[in-house]
């Protein structure tokens, strides 16, 4: 990142000295800096833009167990091992989330189970598999062959394979209660600054157009714009662009949060009977990657288009946006030192399209890493 000449000041404001300069304020940046100062560090929170500005506040709200693909996918890919590392992540993610900032309490919150969805026989048997395989592995599932609600009287799927214990909430909802929290039990020892964009880092400080921040050691939780910060240990992190909507059809129910075509698309309905619907990226993949939070004609209208092949009712767009992901090569989370940078600086990130389901429990693994409590998994290097 660059600074114009005419903004550049000779002698920027020096800060009170920190622990710790945690770069980001959105679910990894926040989750961070509380594992930081629980452990009696002073941190400074530094955000380019706003609280949650980036894909925290901007998803559909899912807070699901595993990834996109389902377990035997990534038994298969990865070996059973990481498969039940993984899922036990996103289920401790939730736990964390419930316990620490009692999301359960915010009135946006739906203990509403997560439903992946197969229309196709391979699939089913994968979801079979996958049942079978997380039962073995202490983890709760069911399989659901029929249902009562619109997706399942339109669609017919063939099986879904059911989360019970998942939510859903308004995520920007969350990430405000993340702050709060954080600033009620902390705020002797952690300073959040928005619009602060950072300019450079070296071994003694983070520096931002009008100021600079000295600290031991800093933790970058940018995900999507990891490389403009960290041009070797971002590269592996790609943004790519998700599209939502938000629409009221009349009549319309749905009792889960669904993922549809190995989680390319995803629906959901809100405590007031909003419809969230999202996805279609696969549609213009290319046009995509992009780390631009505009929407685009081509994927709205396949989006439209999907909601009256799943609804098959009139409806209302109320709203329509988007976020930025930050994919990893292998879908999996990536902790790691910034060796391209002197000091103690570190990466949390690539979470993939699910920053809600495991941002928190990446983050705390991520400072135990930072600060040699606990290595990070080998295969969340990111390399």
């Amino acid at each position: 990142m660059s600074v114009s000449h005419w903004r550049r000041v000779k002698q920027p404001l020096e800060a009170p000295r920190c622990h710790t300069v945690v770069i980001g304020a959105g679910i990894t940046g926040l989750s961070a800096a509380y594992e930081l100062a629980k452990r009696g560090q002073q941190v400074h929170i530094l955000e380019r833009h706003t609280l949650g500005w980036g894909a925290s506040s901007r998803n559909a709200g899912f807070l699901m167990r595993g990834l996109a693909e389902n377990y035997a996918h990534t038994v298969d890919q990865f070996g059973r091992e990481t498969a039940r590392l993984v899922w036990q992540w996103s289920q401790d993610n939730l736990s964390l989330l419930r316990s620490r900032y009692a999301i359960e309490t915010l009135p946006s919150y739906q203990a509403s189970p997560s439903a992946i969805v197969s229309m196709s026989a391979s699939e089913t048997d994968e979801l079979r598999r996958s049942a079978e395989l997380m039962e073995s592995d202490g983890f709760e599932c069911e399989l659901q062959t029929m249902g009562s609600d619109t997706l399942w009287w339109n669609l017919t799927p063939e099986l879904a394979l059911l989360n019970p214990h998942d939510a859903a909430i308004n995520p920007w909802d969350m990430v405000r209660r993340m702050r709060d929290v954080l600033v009620e039990r902390h705020g002797d020892q952690v300073t959040l600054t928005e619009n602060a964009e950072v300019t450079g880092i070296t071994d003694a400080a983070v520096y931002t157009a009008e100021a600079m921040y000295p600290c031991d050691s800093v933790l970058v939780c940018t995900n999507a714009w990891a490389s403009e910060l960290l041009p070797k240990t971002g590269s592996p992190v790609s943004p790519n662009r998700g599209q939502m909507m938000a629409i009221d059809a009349p009549g319309v129910t749905l009792n889960a949060s669904y993922y549809l075509n190995r989680g390319s698309e995803y629906i959901r309905q809100t405590l007031d009977g909003t419809i969230i619907l999202g996805g279609k990226r696969t549609f213009r993949e290319a046009d995509e990657r992009t780390s631009s939070s505009a929407v685009s004609a081509d994927i709205q209208m396949e989006l439209e288009r999907y909601a009256h092949s799943l609804l098959k009712a009139d409806f209302t767009v109320l709203a329509r946006w988007a976020g930025t992901m930050g994919f990893s090569p292998n879908g999996l989370p990536i902790i790691a030192k910034a060796d391209e940078l002197p000091g103690n600086v570190w990466f949390c990130g690539g979470l993939t399209g699910h920053g809600m389901s495991l941002g928190a429990r990446t983050a705390q693994a991520a400072v135990m890493a930072m600060l040699g409590e606990e290595d990070a998994p080998r295969i969340m290097s990111g390399s």
